[in-house]
């Protein structure tokens, strides 16, 4: 999981190290290209991006992060109860996946 990766830019720069794993990487990817859409006023583009990605491998990319921007965007571009059952899906979608890691503050539900 969280493996160094080096990887040689060029002999200026020289190698450059991270931390995370290339998961990690595309989740934050994923997740800055959603807030991104957030603030450019595409809500909508915003809000599918993550939900795509975590269409695609709950137990990858479904972390505290995008649980809570995803709620976030619920709340905000949708009415309170679409809201609320999109939160509740997201919440059963990490228990099915067993993805204790996620806290039940990171889905915003009052």
């Amino acid at each position: 999981p969280n493996q160094i990766h080096a990887y040689h830019i060029d002999s200026y720069l020289g190698p450059v190290v991270w931390r995370d794993s290339p998961q990690t990487l595309l989740t934050q990817t994923w997740n800055n290209m959603s807030l991104c859409a957030l603030y450019s006023c595409r809500m909508q583009e915003a809000v599918q991006t993550l939900e795509s990605v975590v269409r695609e491998d709950p137990t990858a990319y479904l972390t505290e992060g995008v649980a809570f921007n995803l709620c976030t965007l619920y709340e905000l571009g949708y009415d309170t109860a679409s809201s609320a059952r999109k939160k509740r899906v997201l919440q059963l979608l990490a228990k099915r996946f067993y993805l204790h890691d996620i806290g039940p503050e990171q889905f915003r539900v009052t």
